[in-house]
């Protein structure tokens, strides 16, 4: 009897271990980090965010010096980074981005979940 309820102990660690893991292909995670270049915004109201569909799964504020960093769940369809100002411009180490018509998100295409941006130049 205690042998059985050790095995079963051991069974449910095993199995909560296993669920936990962030690596899986069912629970991708992105982690974005750069800089941004800008002249005249105020930079304790800019926000830039990931967006998984609809939903904002990361929401960060700049750094000293336009530095950031996200990270958060994103679906295996890609993610957006939003900002609340407009991209005049933008170089990262993978290609494949786009820039949404209205200037303020930068589309990641499905399979990357690392990114660094070079820099992201916004219009003020």
């Amino acid at each position: 009897m205690k042998l059985n309820l050790q095995f079963i102990a051991f069974l449910s660690a095993f199995f909560w271990i296993i669920s936990c893991r962030t690596e899986s292909q069912e629970n991708p995670r992105a982690y974005v980090e750069g800089k941004i270049i800008y002249s005249s915004i105020d930079t304790n109201l800019y926000r830039l965010k990931i967006l998984s569909g609809s939903t904002i799964v990361a929401e960060t504020t700049l750094e000293t010096g336009g530095s950031f960093k996200l990270s958060g769940p994103v679906s295996n369809d890609g993610f957006t980074i939003a900002s609340t100002e407009k991209i005049k411009s933008f170089s990262a180490d993978k290609t494949g981005l786009t820039l949404s018509k209205d200037a303020l998100q930068i589309n990641i295409p499905k399979g990357i979940t690392y990114l660094k941006f070079n820099e992201i130049v916004l219009e003020k």
